[in-house]
């Protein structure tokens, strides 16, 4: 009975529900992060202030991570030659989309983050994000 109460407790901080289709996966388990060194592959919850947006905190996968090549050759995104994705010039509402450009090697400490949907609003639109401001690392469920 004690277990089930921690766990009933613990459970809630620990597991992520996102509500939109930017990632292929809707549920993950979050875990503080042991370090702030982390791959292209890596699933992140994290601080991202966003104009007109119903949250500070966002969940993507890291597209391209410090020390590899970061490529945009119009609108289309590659990191060391794998692609990422194309920007949308403007959003559903017809509202024009900023363009993050930048052509050479992710400095360090720095994420570029993407999601797996087309419309998925992400790095190529507000840039990189800072390896400090990732607040858990996300594992899919589901």
């Amino acid at each position: 009975m004690t277990a089930a109460l921690v766990m009933g407790l613990w459970l809630p901080g620990h597991i992520s529900v996102t509500l939109t289709p930017s990632l292929g996966y809707r549920v993950f388990f979050l875990i503080s992060p042991k370090s702030r060194t982390f791959k292209q592959g890596d699933y992140l919850l994290f601080h991202q202030q966003l104009d007109e947006a119903k949250t500070d905190k966002l969940l993507k996968k890291v597209g391209c991570a410090a020390v590899h090549r970061l490529t945009v050759n119009n609108g289309e995104y590659y990191c060391d030659e794998n692609y990422l994705g194309h920007a949308l010039t403007q959003d559903t509402q017809g509202k024009r989309l900023p363009q993050f450009i930048f052509n050479g090697l992710v400095p360090p400490g720095s994420l570029f983050m993407v999601g797996s949907h087309p419309r998925s609003y992400d790095s190529r639109y507000f840039g990189f994000i800072y390896a400090d401001s990732v607040l858990k690392k996300a594992y899919p469920l589901w």
